[in-house]
């Protein structure tokens, strides 16, 4: 893949430590996460983080150390509390060298890591989420808004505040329609609404829950075709089998929530396989399935 042969020219460099700095991001860690398994590229970004330290970029160093937290984070590769414990670090270090952005888009991700594992990881004043997305709107840093709308959604989606999910969804996508749409984190996004809106659309039976998952579903498909099968397989199993579940179609249902376990599993996506198999328990309660469900 691009992403192999970029990081076999970097380590054949005599400047190695420069490159791996000056390319963590645009080129090195981007590649890699469109053609590797994001578990295997996770553990590159503290390899990144070294060699900027190495050369003394500061800069790059605490992206590369933001980006090991939020990477760890959003794609299960790190518990709450490893990334809890490593936030407190973070957080400290983009402050010393004023890295703002870095520093901003880190209290966005303390915050939810805060809500979902109910600690406080750091003695440093963090803004609200709603402090967060004005500054963003203030000096126009549409990356800064994009990661403070992500880690709220996150926090929504965890705790099954699927509601918030979708209207804060709606939200954004209203005040910078195409602002992220090369980024890897709208997978995620795509994903949370997805299964969200399925959820809204069984509770209130309104039509307009089950046209945005469906939407969800043929987007999350489009991604499936650019992207790496193994990191988003199980993603798309499980919004199928949220749309067969809601279309009465039990059987292919079932099917798609066994599949969606199992390729979470095998691909260690730790925390989409919980979900999957949190859906699926529900699933089979809802439907007298309970037996089913001991079995998997």
């Amino acid at each position: 893949t691009i992403g192999k042969v970029c990081e076999t020219l970097v380590n054949e460099s005599p400047m190695k430590h420069v490159l791996k700095s000056r390319l963590c991001n645009e080129l090195y860690a981007t590649l890699k996460m469109l053609s590797e398994p994001w578990q295997s590229v996770h553990g590159y970004l503290a390899d990144l983080y070294n060699s900027a330290i190495m050369v003394g970029d500061a800069v790059n160093a605490s992206i590369c150390y933001w980006s090991y937290c939020a990477g760890g984070f959003f794609t299960g590769a790190l518990d709450i509390r490893s990334v809890s414990n490593n936030l407190a670090m973070c957080i400290k270090e983009v402050a010393k060298y004023q890295q703002n952005t870095i520093l901003y888009s880190t209290m966005g991700l303390v915050q939810c890591c805060r809500h979902l594992s109910g600690r406080n990881i750091t003695d440093i004043d963090i803004k609200t989420y709603d402090e967060l997305d004005e500054i963003g709107e203030k000096t126009g840093n549409a990356f800064l808004a994009w990661q403070n709308f992500n880690c709220r959604v996150s926090d929504c989606f965890w705790m099954r505040e699927y509601m918030s999910v979708a209207e804060f969804s709606e939200k954004y996508s209203e005040k910078y329609p195409s602002s992220h749409q090369k980024r890897i984190l709208q997978v995620i996004c795509v994903f949370f609404e997805g299964i969200a809106c399925f959820n809204l659309a069984r509770d209130t039976k309104k039509a307009k829950w089950r046209i945005l998952g469906e939407r969800a579903v043929m987007r999350m498909k489009q991604f499936e075709l650019m992207m790496l099968k193994c990191n988003l397989e199980n993603k798309c199993r499980l919004l199928e089998a949220e749309l067969y579940y809601l279309d009465g179609d039990l059987e292919s249902a079932e099917a798609a929530y066994k599949a969606s376990i199992v390729s979470a599993q095998k691909n260690r996506i730790i925390n989409e396989e919980a979900l999957a198999c949190e859906l699926y328990g529900i699933f089979c309660v809802e439907n007298d399935k309970v037996n089913r469900g001991f079995k998997m």
